[in-house]
């Protein structure tokens, strides 16, 4: 099973080489790294081009004329990876040396997932959290438990998007298959509520790279959930929060991430119903 890393630079001269001899040192090599760089002014393009010259058949990079920003550069190459799994790379982390390994390892014992994404190390320096998920208060069993019983697209609506894009894998097919193109938001936040509201999200309970925190981040641990405030409410306005207004706010995802297919026909909103039904 091949291989793509879909990386993305802009002004990273001080962390890319590190990110980069990471890829290299897998115990399971990539097959190509797909780099779009969108207008560095700094020395990113003389150390991609170093890598490239030692590494000829592995390194395709990209510079756009213009640029692009981070979603639309991000999406250019994610298009641009030719091989059956693309992994997505940021410019600043670091990779655990296994891994690609168990990510073609998930894909190949899980026909039925076409995305999978892992936990992460929060780093400044040195290791500040060994799990993002949990610094987030989310916990592997939770996670795991929402995607057997085909909720994760309705707890990333609930709690706000935990996934990040440098933890995530996908099938090269799930692009055409799922109308991937023209990304309307950023690409991880895209692929994840598409994939998710399919059920076709995967996990795998380990940290599995490093997420560098520094102020120079171009995107990253932004979203905010979407949950409401909590407060004292009386039982009327409980049973709105839980009952309504989330299933609205979740059919009303469903219905922005796959627009042109009817949301009354999803298993979100059988269960809304029955659920209805039942009081």
């Amino acid at each position: 099973m091949k291989i793509s890393v879909a990386l993305c630079t802009y002004n990273g001269e001080q962390y890319l080489s590190e990110q980069l001899d990471s890829i290299l040192s897998q115990t399971k090599p990539v097959d190509e790294v797909v780099i779009c760089d969108d207008g560095s002014g700094d020395k990113t393009l003389q150390i991609l081009s170093d890598y490239q010259a030692k590494y000829p058949g592995l390194f395709r990079i990209f510079q756009n004329e213009t640029n692009l920003g981070f979603i639309k550069n991000f999406e250019k190459a994610i298009q641009l990876c030719e091989n059956p799994i693309i992994i997505i790379s940021d410019q600043d982390d670091i990779w655990e040396n296994s891994k690609v390994a168990e990510t073609v390892d998930f894909f190949e014992k899980n026909p039925q997932f076409d995305g999978v994404f892992h936990d992460l190390k929060l780093i400044d320096g040195q290791i500040r959290q060994p799990s993002y998920l949990n610094w987030k208060g989310i916990s592997h069993k939770d996670v795991i438990t929402e995607i057997e019983n085909h909720i994760l697209f309705e707890a990333l609506v609930r709690k706000g998007s935990f996934i990040l894009g440098c933890a995530l894998a996908i099938r090269k097919e799930a692009l055409q298959k799922y109308g991937m193109q023209d990304f309307p938001i950023a690409h991880d936040y895209y692929i994840v509520q598409k994939l998710s509201s399919k059920n076709k999200l995967g996990f795998i309970p380990a940290s599995l790279s490093s997420y560098r925190l520094h102020p120079n981040q171009v995107y990253g641990l932004r979203y905010k959930s979407e949950k409401l405030e909590e407060k004292k409410m009386t039982d009327t306005e409980k049973y709105f929060k839980e009952n309504v207004w989330l299933y609205t706010k979740i059919l009303e995802r469903f219905k922005e991430i796959n627009p042109g297919e009817d949301e009354k026909k999803t298993a979100i909103y059988s269960k809304f119903i029955k659920k209805e039904m039942l009081i």
